[in-house]
């Protein structure tokens, strides 16, 4: 996992931009302000090697430095992928799925499907798929043994009318919405 930060040098108004990598240090950039030679000299001193570092440094060097987290809003893809990655694991024998570019593909198939007969609206998809994934225990066992974004993809159609039927659900009229 990815995860970046703010280092800004309060006496003289620089900001940096730094890169974790697995909790590893990845990258340095110079954001905007005065980075000069005697700066690049001494920039070690305040870069931390590891992102659990972050906090010590912090304290160490509180009114000179000031270390903040860069948060980025989840996609509607990471949403999606960890209400995946979640039920994968639920199942036995409790491991994470393999990802591959297939399997990433058939999500985005998956997604662009949900919001489209949702009206665009990614929440109301998100709902759809949580609700899909949720009552997959309802379905026959083919369906249950293929726990497969691909082979789901491929059959999202019947396991959308299977999952309504067993729960007597019609689908929402004159909107599009597939009403689980």
């Amino acid at each position: 996992m990815t995860n970046h930060y703010t280092i800004e040098i309060i006496s003289s108004k620089t900001f940096l931009k730094i890169t974790y990598r697995d909790k590893k240090f990845r990258k340095l950039e110079h954001l905007r302000g005065k980075l000069d030679e005697a700066m690049m000299r001494q920039i070690g001193r305040i870069l931390p090697h590891l992102e659990s570092e972050i906090g010590g440094f912090n304290a160490r060097h509180e009114g000179k430095v000031n270390y903040s987290v860069i948060v980025k809003d989840e996609t509607i893809f990471t949403k999606f992928n960890s209400e995946w990655i979640s039920f994968f694991s639920s199942m036995p024998p409790h491991i994470e799925p393999k990802m591959t570019a297939a399997d990433s593909k058939s999500l985005s198939q998956i997604i662009t499907y949900l919001k489209q007969v949702n009206a665009g609206d990614e929440l109301k998809a998100l709902e759809v798929w949580q609700l899909i994934l949720g009552s997959y225990d309802q379905l026959d066992k083919f369906y249950k043994d293929n726990l497969d974004l691909k082979f789901i993809n491929s059959k999202l159609n019947v396991i959308i009318r299977k999952i309504q039927s067993s729960n007597n659900i019609s689908t929402a009229s004159g909107g599009g919405t597939v009403g689980l």
